[in-house]
Parts: structure tokens; sequence; C-alpha cells
């Protein structure tokens, strides 16, 4: 028995191409064929899904959430058992899902293994949730963004602090083989100061290119990606000198750098909507006026460094920060309206969740397009996206290897 979904709009991400009258093939969780509806019989067998007044397209992707924190004024997680962090980014992961998420790549969890857990119980169907490219704990380093640490505290490696510590290019090496050890599908490193951590600021370069370059050799070493947190320019320049594979803000990313990442092809994930949110309504939400102030310090350069970056063929990869305060997963299809604001065009925004994100995290052979031989992630809108982009904060329907979640 084959699944049969007609489509009244088709947009595959393989290229630019809306496709009219389609029908897409699914045999089991996997896409077989896309063709043209025109003179279509179905078999007795066949389950019919009529999406004909729809706008169908890829499962998206979100490259950048944090599925261990939900969206609270603090990041209340950090000092919470695992345990119960473990039971709420089950819901988290499915909000996103229901939200059209088919697949997330998670941007640091509060204890080391917990991602990888959660990824593996998704994948074997034990919950439900989108497919999680995970980068386990990210590594800082001492008094670094999200180094919660203090005086008294258990130092060295643990599973219960949000921070994986990290000073000097050798205990990188080590952090990195301690997160690819327990399952990590990438590294990411934190080499300049955040928002959201008091006693630094997003200016801030705390890692020098030979710490980063350190993660990125080990990475390389067993064909994974690397990530960066940076937001100040010269950390920025430095995550790109040692060759990292993204990076995640770029908030303040400067021309020298940009060209860099150009020669380099370096992807940037902006994730505009978190400092839009902190900046705009941090204050009456009780969040603390150093992250408030730093947020809407940042928030007015953001899209116009973007733009430079986009302009001069940097790839842009949508992720939104979601889990951060007042970003709740399945919250965050804010993004897409900020991306085009910022003036990437709307079918690159639509290529930067689908295809392009995948491409990202080497899973382009089995997510990202509508193709026979893909997992069969699929949503549906009621409207085409490319002359409304709010419309993907609406998602009709949602497909998942095969199984509807939403209709």
């Amino acid at each position: 028995m084959s699944k049969i979904i007609k489509c009244g709009k088709l947009f595959c991400a393989t290229d630019d191409k809306i496709q009219e009258n389609a029908l897409i093939v699914i045999e089991s969780n996997k896409i077989t064929e896309v063709k043209s509806a025109e003179g279509f019989v179905a078999n007795a067998a066949d389950e019919i899904i009529d999406l004909s007044d729809k706008f169908v397209l890829p499962g998206l992707i979100d490259a950048h959430v944090h599925l261990g924190f939900g969206g609270k004024t603090s990041l209340v997680e950090v000092s919470e058992p695992p345990e119960l962090v473990a039971i709420k980014a089950i819901k988290n992961a499915e909000l996103n899902l229901l939200a059209g998420f088919t697949t997330v790549r998670d941007e640091g969890y509060p204890t080391i293994a917990g991602c990888s857990i959660l990824r593996d119980v998704i994948n074997t169907g034990i919950f439900t949730g989108p497919r999680i490219f995970t980068s386990g704990m990210y590594i800082t380093q001492t008094g670094g963004h999200l180094d919660f640490r203090y005086p008294g505290e258990t130092s060295g490696y643990n599973t219960f602090k949000s921070g994986n510590i990290a000073n000097g290019p050798e205990e990188v090496r080590a952090a990195g083989r301690l997160m690819l050890k327990y399952g990590a599908d990438q590294i990411k490193v934190v080499v300049t100061g955040g928002v959201l951590s008091p006693g630094n600021e997003p200016g801030e370069q705390n890692m020098s290119v030979e710490e980063i370059k350190a993660a990125v050799d080990v990475a390389q070493m067993h064909g994974k990606i690397t990530s960066a947190h940076a937001h100040g320019t010269a950390g920025i320049k430095a995550a790109a000198r040692a060759g990292i594979s993204v990076i995640e803000h770029a908030t303040l990313v400067d021309d020298e750098t940009i060209d860099i990442m150009v020669e380099k092809g370096i992807s940037i994930v902006p994730t505009f909507i978190v400092l839009k949110v902190i900046s705009e309504k941090g204050a009456a939400a009780g969040i603390p006026d150093f992250a408030v102030r730093k947020a809407a310090a940042l928030v007015g350069s953001h899209l116009f460094n973007i733009k430079k970056a986009y302009d001069a063929g940097v790839r842009i990869v949508f992720g939104t920060d979601c889990g951060t305060p007042l970003t709740p997963h399945g919250t965050q299809s804010g993004e897409f309206e900020l991306m085009v604001q910022a003036g990437v065009s709307q079918t690159e925004t639509l290529l930067s969740a689908t295809r392009y994100a995948a491409e990202l995290l080497r899973w382009d052979d089995k997510v990202g397009t509508i193709a026979p031989g893909k997992f069969a992630d699929i949503v549906a809108v009621d409207k085409n996206p490319l002359e409304d982009i709010s419309i993907l904060k609406d998602i009709a329907f949602v497909m998942k290897d095969g199984n509807v979640y939403k209709s």
C-alpha cells in the first residue's frame, strides 16, 4: 500500500520552482516518486491524503534550538535535576514537531549526554518529536558565556552544570572528544560573551584562534561539523580564521570577516528573534536588566550586518535559539518574517529552513527536499509562503517519517 499526497502547490526545495497539481508517492517512510496528478488513478489499497487546497513543502528544519530550555525568563533548567529537564525536553521536542519542524539542531543542552539520549528515544519511537542533530553540551571557558559555576562548586567535567569548561587548546580538544564519546553529532564552542550571562559582554572574545582550531581539528578527524556562538567582531573573525563550519548569531560581523567566510564557505545562523523579543519584551517580563541592555544594543545592527553577509554570498541558514527566554518551543516561526525583513528573499528564506539547513547538517541525502529516496518529512500551509511568509506560523499539516502528526 502506498500513501499518495495530492498537492495543490508543491515546493520541493530542489530548486526555486513551484509545481501545481502534483502527487507525492510514499512507501513506508520514504518518498518514491514526485509526479503530475494528471491522469492519475489510485489503486484500491492506496491511502489518499488530499492537500489539493494546500501549499506543500519539505519538513522545516530549525538549525538552532535548545531542547533542554523552555523559554522561561531565565534558564531555570541549569539548576534543576536532569530527570526533570529530560521530561521537559520531551515536551519541547513535540512542540517543535507540531510547529512543522521535523528536524532540529540542538545547540547546547544542560547535561552532557541528555540530548543524545533524547534523540535516540525519539528515533526508536518511544516518544514523538523531530529528528535531532545535537552538539551535546556546549564548550565554554572559565568565566565565559553560560559558565554559571562559582567557587565551591565541583570543578572539571560533570553532567549537571550548564557548561563543559575548557581552557587552552588541549582542554578544548579533550572536551570535544568527550562530546563525541557521548554521542554528539557536532562540536559547539562558545567564543564570545553573550546576552544571558552576567559578567561578560557580547563583544568580548573568550576563545583564541588556537582554542577554536583545536575543536575544529577534532571534529574534522571524526567527520563532524563545528559551530561557534559568536556575537562580537573579534570572536567571529577568530572562528572564521580557525575554519569553523557555521557561526551562530554573527551579530557584529564585519566586512573583512565576511570575505573570509565567503572564501571558506562558512555559514551563518542569525537567530534574529531572540534578541528582538528580549529587547522589546524583556523588561516587562522580568528578564534581568543586564540582558535587556545587551540585547537592545545588538538588535539594531543585527539585520543590517546579516544583510551585508547575505549580499556578499554567505549562506544564511534558518535557526531561532528557541528555548531561550521568551521564545518557547513551537512559537519560533516569527524568525521567517525577520529574515525577510533583513533582506533575504522569500525563496531563499524557505530554502534556508529546508535544503540549506540539511546541507549544513550533511543530512541532505535524507531530508531537506521532497525527492525520491528522502524520508517522507512533509508539511503544508493554507497559503503560498512566497507571497506571505507569515503563514508559516500556522502549519496545517505535519508528516514525519511517513506518519501524520497534524492534519
